[in-house]
């Protein structure tokens, strides 16, 4: 493979990574009544066991653009940067940014978690990792702020599942 990503789209009901399911299960418990969460629901203090892996995203509107109101410490450590402040155009290589941003506005659009297994290849490295994508809305519908959480997993040996380990970054 030559440098680029390949996304796979997971299905949330069964998450087997036991992180990434700690924090779709809490998500899912600050709902309001079928309503979104929104960003006074979520207390960071309920999940010190993922603060370095979480990235907190405010949406902009016209232009649409994802801005890293947090970004994780290990995530920051795995880019190498803090994109803290700044957008997702700014993110590179700009592959990874495209699907950054597609990733995202798809969040935004359906008002629904995504879960992603993402391969990126980059000046002759593969990482892979799992990526579960959470909209938050104030007003309880309109999606103003996207919750990610994010780790590196290793494919077992066994290819015709779609089971992982986890594999921390430290």
């Amino acid at each position: 493979m030559q440098d680029g990503v390949v996304t796979t789209r997971m299905p949330l009901t069964d998450i087997e990574h036991e992180t990434l399911r700690k924090m779709h299960a809490y998500w899912v418990a600050r709902g309001r009544g079928g309503l979104l969460p929104g960003r006074r629901d979520i207390d960071p203090l309920d999940f010190p066991w993922a603060l370095g892996l979480v990235c907190l995203l405010d949406v902009e509107r016209e232009p649409l653009r994802f801005r890293y109101r947090v970004d994780g410490t290990i995530i920051a450590d795995r880019h190498g940067e803090d994109f803290t402040g700044r957008t997702t155009d700014d993110v590179r290589p700009d592959f990874y940014a495209d699907m950054l941003h597609k990733h995202f506005s798809e969040v935004l659009q359906t008002r629904q978690p995504t879960l992603y297994r993402i391969l990126i290849r980059q000046d002759g490295q593969t990482k892979t990792y799992l990526r579960l994508a959470l909209p938050l809305a104030d007003d309880g519908a309109t999606v103003d702020k996207i919750l990610t959480i994010s780790d590196r997993v290793t494919a077992l040996p066994d290819r015709s599942t779609l089971r992982f380990q986890e594999e921390r970054l430290r």
